[in-house]
């Protein structure tokens, strides 16, 4: 999906919600006009607000915000990452854009590769760690002992580490591959270095 086809599938989506008002009468904005879709772009291009608070802009500008911060943190456009959410997004933008699905870009909670060959050899063979029961697994989203899960609500828990794949422009959480906590063992404890190496 082309950078400005990003922007245009969020606007189309906002617009739809604004115009077809079938859900929640709270989420409708009473200043709605044709107009909305040139101020939405405004926002997105210019950080020019309209003013109003209804939920469906909210979430527009809370998308725009959040590839923003990606774009500040990664150095990668803000309409690339959107056009990479956009393309991924297949049910309702109101659903799909929250903290829990666009994580914040957070030193110690994020982990940033150039490509996928870099961040496999980062992981390593030696598995993940599952952050409810302490078991090692070869799923890095799935524990086979407990069924713990790093998606949905038991994600939100911060039960895992945020990985971003710059070339992809795709971030994920999964279980923190225990090579990294043997890489941080090593770095709090240099002299391990000396017993391991």
């Amino acid at each position: 999906m082309s950078k400005s086809k990003g922007l245009d599938s969020l606007i189309e989506a906002t617009i739809k919600g604004l115009r077809e008002k079938s859900d929640f009468s709270s989420r409708w904005c009473e200043h709605y006009t044709e107009d909305c879709v040139e101020k939405l772009k405004d926002y997105a291009h210019k950080s020019e607000d309209c003013g109003q608070t209804c939920e469906f802009c909210q979430t527009f500008k809370w998308a725009i915000d959040r590839a923003k911060h990606y774009e500040k943190n990664l150095g990668i456009g803000w309409e690339d990452v959107l056009a990479s959410w956009e393309e991924d997004r297949n049910y309702w933008y109101m659903n799909y854009y929250q903290g829990s699905n666009q994580r914040e870009i957070k030193s110690g909670k994020t982990k940033v590769f150039e490509n996928i060959d870099e961040f496999r050899k980062s992981v390593g063979n030696e598995g993940f760690r599952c952050p409810s029961c302490g078991s090692i697994t070869s799923d890095p989203y799935k524990c086979g002992d407990c069924d713990w899960k790093v998606f949905g609500l038991l994600g939100d828990l911060g039960k895992g580490i945020f990985v971003y794949i710059k070339d992809e422009i795709r971030g994920q959480t999964i279980f923190m591959p225990v090579a990294w906590e043997i890489a941080d063992s090593i770095h709090d404890n240099p002299e391990l270095l000396e017993v391991q190496g």
